[in-house]
């Protein structure tokens, strides 16, 4: 029921435009492969999914993380997204985190990069619930969703 949880929240949140769409495993042009390549070196497992022919999405492991990239069909990167580990996240998110959810302990962590701004989607767990939230790079927190467990 936990990784259910986890999953969904960090599912909806990141893939919520192709949730509905026909997606399909794929192959790559040319200078979305090389684009790829010089960007993600050392990748391994790279499959990649369409739903449009316009929009691509690489899966793939790098340096035993598992990461997400977009692409567009002209070879440019949109965005990235990968899991992390609480022990992961910026000292200044970590820290404000702390203060503010002392009595939840982390539970998932996404970590979602596009136009050179990160932003990392928490699934944290206390004793009764389930809190989804929103960290930016400069710490600010948002709460997302509260869910309680049952």
């Amino acid at each position: 029921m936990k990784k259910l949880i986890a999953i969904l929240g960090a599912s909806i949140l990141l893939y919520a435009n192709s949730l509905f769409a026909n997606v399909y495993e794929t192959t790559v042009s040319k200078k979305i492969s090389t684009s790829f390549t010089d960007a993600f070196a050392g990748a391994k497992d790279v499959k990649w999914y369409t739903d449009d022919n316009k929009t691509f999405t690489a899966k793939f492991t790098l340096n035993n993380n598992k990461v997400t990239a977009f692409y567009r069909e002209d070879g440019s990167l949109m965005a990235t997204s990968r899991y992390l580990s609480g022990e992961q996240l910026p000292l200044n998110v970590l820290s404000r985190l702390n203060r503010k959810y002392s009595d939840c302990s982390i539970y998932s962590v996404v970590e979602y990069t596009a136009d050179e701004h990160t932003v990392y989607y928490l699934t944290l767990e206390n004793k009764d619930s389930w809190i989804i939230v929103k960290a930016d790079e400069d710490g600010t927190l948002r709460t997302n969703k509260k869910m309680k467990k049952a």
